[in-house]
């Protein structure tokens, strides 16, 4: 039982067993830590570490670590950690994490983490992950990740992803995606995909179900069922395609439906609209006007139905 009235003006040594004072210090913590102030190590800290102000290990931090202001390592952190305002780690956190304000590794956040302002990694973000404002991650995100602003990683991001205005990856979205106003993926966004305002899908495309109040976007496929509020617009559509106002693709296989279909090269399917536009119609246009380029003479401009076989 060892208990200090002061840090220590050299800090070296090892403590094992209980540590109570204002702040317990040395190379090596081992076993149940208590300090007013705070609790440091500078070679590794193991057991039930707590501290009113700070518990800091300038290399791993394992065990049940509590810090009333923060938690920090420059080494690894795991399995319960808990920081009034912070817990930051250098070299990854595991289990689970809860701070008050920010969670913030230099490298992965795994386990439950929760924290009240945003979950940061620098690395990837794995498990049931819930940030008052965002998630961020650089390299990836995985599992249940829940932010009332945003979900945004410069990786792939799998798992049930909600934001409430946005989820940002610049590769891949692949799950149950949702977000109030947009969701945006550089690659692919493929699963239930539903955006308040926007699902934008840039270089491959969108795949499932989606659903957006505003528009649906990709510079290549839309695949699926999909629903949009203003407009659906890609390269290429594949599948059954409801807007309640436009519709504009090079290609379209399947059905789609809106005020205004614009299909700029070839349409194999069925579109129902008040004004249908088709260059090569391979199917059945019904609408107040139906044009297909390739039919000829009257058969191009139809009221009510046109057809091509």
């Amino acid at each position: 039982l060892n208990i200090t009235f002061w840090q220590p003006s050299k800090i070296s040594g090892t403590i094992g067993g209980i540590s109570i004072g204002l702040a317990p210090s040395a190379n090596y913590l081992y076993g149940f830590n208590f300090g007013l102030g705070g609790v440091l190590a500078k070679k590794e800290m193991k057991g039930v570490n707590i501290s009113g102000l700070g518990t800091v290990s300038q290399n791993t931090m394992t065990g049940l670590n509590f810090g009333g202001l923060a938690i920090v390592s420059e080494g690894r952190m795991g399995y319960v950690n808990i920081g009034g305002l912070a817990a930051v780690s250098q070299g990854g956190i595991l289990g689970l994490n809860l701070a008050g304000l920010a969670l913030v590794s230099e490298e992965s956040i795994k386990g439950v983490n929760v924290a009240g302002f945003a979950n940061v990694a620098q690395g990837h973000l794995i498990g049931i992950n819930f940030g008052g404002l965002a998630n961020v991650a650089s390299e990836g995100m995985i599992g249940i990740n829940f932010a009332s602003l945003a979900n945004v990683t410069e990786g792939n991001m799998y798992g049930i992803n909600f934001g409430g205005l946005a989820i940002v990856s610049q590769e891949n979205i692949y799950g149950l995606n949702l977000a109030g106003l947009a969701l945006v993926a550089e690659s692919y966004i493929k699963g239930l995909n539903i955006g308040g305002l926007a699902v934008v899908a840039e270089d491959y495309g969108i795949l499932g179900l989606t659903v957006a109040l505003g528009k649906i976007y990709s510079d290549s496929e839309v695949k699926g069922l999909s629903i949009g509020g203003y407009k659906i617009e890609a390269d290429e559509l594949i599948g059954f395609n409801a807007a309640a106002g436009w519709i504009e693709t090079s290609t379209l296989k399947g059905v789609g439906i809106s005020i205004f279909n614009e299909i700029t090269s070839s349409q194999t399917g069925l579109t129902i609209g008040l004004l249908n536009y088709a260059d090569k119609l391979q199917g059945v246009q019904i609408g107040l006007l139906n044009i297909a380029e390739n039919n000829k003479g009257v058969w191009k401009y139809m009221p009510f139905v046109n057809a091509h076989f």
